[in-house]
Formats: C-alpha cells, sequence, structure tokens
C-alpha cells in the first residue's frame, strides 16, 4: 500500500478542530467498529489526516457546492461571499433572504453579484450607517438634496448605502417604510446596535435598491463558473460596481469577496 508522504501527514489537531477533505484510501486488513475511521483523508490544502477519531459533521459536498441559491442562501455563502464574521453572517441571514425572495435575487449568479456588493458596501455586514457625517452631500441636487440639513439627515444607511432625500423618497413609496421622517429606519451607526427592525430595513434597502437599478440583468450575462477575471464577466462586474458606486471605488475588493464566495455558488 502506498501510504501519504511523510512531510504532509499532520501529527495531531485539537480537540473540534474542523477541516474540509475527501477519503483517499481505506486501509486494508483494519476493521474498526463505525466506518469511515479506519481511513486517510486529504484536506484542501494537501495534507493527510488519519481517521482514528475522526467524526463527520457536514455532508462537504452539500456545504460547499449547494444545488442552487433559488430556495434561500445559506449563511455559509452569506459569510463568504460577503467577507463577513459568522455572527454577523447569522444575524443577517434571514433578512438577506427575504430581500432575496422579494427582489427575484434567485440565481446563483444574481445572488453571489448582490452578497458581494453588499458585503464590500457594509464592510461585511458591520456597518448600517455611512461613518461620515454626510455634510458632503448637502446641496447635491442630483441626490435630492435641496433642503438644508438633507446631507446629514440623508446621508448612507442599510447595506447598500442609501444616499439622498430622492432615493430616501423613493423607497418610502416603494415600500412603506417612512424613512423620508424616520431615516435612521435603515440603519444605525452597525449592526451591533441595531434593532432587529433596522437590520431587516438594511437588507431589504438594498434589495430595493438593486432591484431599482435593474442590476439582476447585469448579473444574468455572467458565467460564473468561469474565473471572474473573464473579460465578459469583468466587465458586467464593473458595470454593476458604476451603478452602485456611481464609478469603481473598492473594485478590488468587491473582487475579492466574489472570488472568496464563488466555490459555493458553483
Amino acid at each position: 500500500m502506498i501510504l501519504p508522504d511523510a512531510n504532509n501527514i499532520v501529527d495531531t489537531v485539537p480537540k473540534g478542530y474542523i477541516f474540509f477533505g475527501t477519503e483517499v484510501m481505506a486501509v486494508p486488513g483494519i476493521t474498526l467498529p463505525q466506518p469511515p475511521l479506519d481511513k486517510w483523508y486529504k484536506d484542501s490544502d494537501g495534507f493527510f489526516y488519519w481517521g482514528g477519531a475522526l467524526m463527520i459533521v457536514k455532508d462537504v459536498a452539500t456545504e460547499i457546492h449547494p444545488p442552487t441559491p433559488v430556495s434561500g442562501v445559506s449563511a455559509l455563502q452569506i459569510k463568504f461571499a460577503t467577507g463577513a464574521l459568522t455572527s454577523y453572517a447569522e444575524k443577517f441571514s434571514t433578512f438577506l433572504n427575504d430581500a432575496c425572495t422579494r427582489f427575484q435575487i434567485n440565481t446563483p449568479a444574481r445572488a453571489l453579484c448582490f452578497l458581494a456588493q453588499v458585503g464590500h458596501e457594509s464592510g461585511g455586514l458591520f456597518y448600517t450607517e455611512e461613518l461620515a457625517s454626510g455634510k458632503a452631500y448637502e446641496g447635491r441636487a442630483d441626490l435630492g438634496n435641496t433642503q438644508p440639513g438633507d446631507g446629514i439627515r440623508y446621508k448612507g444607511r442599510g447595506l447598500i448605502q442609501i444616499t439622498g432625500r430622492a432615493n430616501y423618497t423613493s423607497l418610502s413609496n416603494d415600500l412603506g417604510i417612512d424613512c423620508v421622517n424616520n431615516p435612521s429606519l435603515l440603519g444605525g451607526r452597525n449592526a451591533n446596535v441595531c434593532t432587529p427592525e433596522q437590520l431587516k430595513n438594511a437588507a431589504l434597502s438594498a434589495g430595493w435598491f438593486w432591484n431599482s437599478r435593474k442590476l439582476n440583468d447585469l448579473a444574468d450575462k455572467m458565467d460564473i463558473t468561469k474565473p471572474i477575471e473573464d473579460d465578459l464577466n469583468l466587465t458586467q462586474f464593473k458595470a454593476i460596481t458604476k451603478k452602485i458606486n456611481g464609478g469603481y471605488n473598492g473594485l478590488s475588493d468587491r473582487v475579492a469577496r466574489y472570488k472568496a464566495g464563488a466555490s459555493l455558488f458553483v
């Protein structure tokens, strides 16, 4: 029998250690009560583990390659595609799924692109309110800020930073959320201090913005089985970025989040 290279064998790991791996061989002549304890496993980095004390806790094939996000996106998909901590991915999971359902962000390409962009805009599902004061938006007619104080009052909020009186007004009319008179309904400071209503509206407002700019149409032109660097994919992803940002600020970070989550959607 050919054993793994000794240099690639992991000696010991702490209790509770989890790795993604596949069975590579059985050891003949050894029978243990509960297979697959009598097997070698190889992880994604090429290291080998003896299964003498292993316990399978997840179906890796299902976890890493879900058949489709049509019926929802998992917390794991949200975590990697947004770059969020597990706690924030879980905190927003229900609300992001509600937003995806409402605005038909219901294919792998749509969901992956949406979550990558949301992840950048919110700093990994952490910020639900722009850090800057909003004073820079004062008097911006293109944002509908025509009244004194509009810049600060209608600074960016939500997981995709909804900005300006015009956007707040359109969102209020479409979703029935009175964020014109109560801007903080879309989020406050960060996810740790938001109420459940603010978390829900932060996610819903991101879906609303995505839908209002017809970004599903751009995501539909992408082939996520190919690298993001593929000319057509990058062209479409940049177009999505420009619709959200007005330019290409943070493009490399948005791409990095997309790439981190891509294997979970293919």
